[in-house]
């Protein structure tokens, strides 16, 4: 370390909560794209049945 300089300070860790909510809203994300994913397959699927020639 260079003399006069002082090296910066790191942020604070998280707290557990703000973890549990982190997580919690992954989660929930998570579960609404699986949802849309799902949906986008079936139409996709029903599209290839009822107009095959696209």
């Amino acid at each position: 370390m260079m003399p006069g300089r002082n090296l910066r300070k790191s942020a604070p860790p998280a707290v557990p909560a703000e973890r549990e909510v982190a997580a919690e809203c992954a989660l929930q994300l998570r579960r609404i794209g699986d949802k849309w994913d799902l949906r986008q397959r079936i139409l996709n699927l029903l599209s290839k049945l009822f107009f095959p020639e696209t």
